[in-house]
């Protein structure tokens, strides 16, 4: 599917989020773990502080559930990643994944009950908190035995990552689960355990892998790399490192948008302004009366 649409042949679903996900870490599955999935999860930063994961290091194997269930508020999440160690510890984390769109809040009703019929402790909708109360509750369905249990012994070790195509963290939706949490004293445990990333930083974790890795004993996972970066490049999810200088120098005779000849000087340039207007001495887009 990669293949397919990095040539074009999916132009009409290229904006889903979930071929995203896919083309994403359906490659990292099939990467050695510290080849690609870790180095872009030590990219996030955490919501609180910004400060980057610290607990990424001695990874050994990653196990994926794509599109779980959650099993008490219905949620569907992207991915969930169970983690291990050399010690054989686990961790579980969450991954909610944005593209064009932003948070899936639900309206819920006050009076709103679960399939017993019991109040339904809801977190007013919010997407990001409803996931952070199922993913620390345990309420995800695995169905693979290994996995599951695996999953439950991460208890204590559980994290969100929220990942979106924004160049700088979406303060707004962050901020809006935030004041959710708080409101339903979630925030006080383990608030720590948000992180946001962007998609575009994948962009610098395959040019690192590619840099330290000479690939002798498996030439063929470059390839993986480099069809998710020409993916990546079609998305327009490119890094901004700045302008650069350039080689030579450009003559440059004025700084202007247009040229006005004699003829023009009473017609209009734009609705409500004149060339007859403007005060050429000062540096300006136009001067009005």
């Amino acid at each position: 599917m990669t293949i397919a649409e990095i040539h074009g042949k999916l132009s009409s679903y290229e904006h889903m989020e979930d071929l995203l996900t896919s083309d994403v870490f359906s490659t990292f599955k099939y990467l050695d773990v510290n080849n690609g999935l870790v180095p872009f999860l030590k990219k996030a930063t955490s919501f609180i502080d910004q400060t980057p994961p610290d607990f990424l290091e001695g990874i050994v194997e990653a196990d994926y559930v794509f599109w779980p269930r959650t099993t008490y508020l219905n949620r569907e999440p992207d991915v969930l990643l169970i983690i291990t160690k050399k010690n054989q510890s686990t961790i579980a984390i969450l991954i909610e994944a944005k593209y064009h769109s932003g948070k899936s809040n639900t309206h819920r009703e006050e009076d709103a009950t679960d399939k017993e019929k019991h109040p339904l402790e809801h977190l007013d909708g919010d997407q990001l908190a409803e996931l952070f109360k199922e993913l620390q509750d345990g309420s995800i369905y695995i169905g693979d035995p290994s996995i599951r249990e695996k999953y439950i012994r991460s208890a204590g070790n559980r994290y969100l990552f929220f990942v979106t195509a924004h160049y700088a963290p979406p303060r707004h939706d962050i901020e809006e689960t935030f004041k959710v949490l708080q409101k339903y004293q979630y925030a006080k445990q383990n608030a720590h355990h948000f992180f946001w990333v962007n998609w575009i930083s994948i962009m610098g974790v395959i040019d690192e892998v590619n840099s330290r890795e000479a690939w002798q004993n498996a030439p063929t996972m470059r390839y993986l790399l480099l069809d998710l970066q020409a993916l990546l490049y079609r998305k327009s999810m490119i890094p901004y490192n700045g302008f650069s200088n350039p080689r030579k120098k450009i003559p440059v005779t004025g700084s202007y948008f247009w040229q006005e000849t004699e003829e023009q000087q009473e017609q209009p340039l734009f609705l409500g302004i004149k060339a007859s207007k403007l005060v050429k001495s000062e540096n300006y887009f136009w001067m009005g009366d």
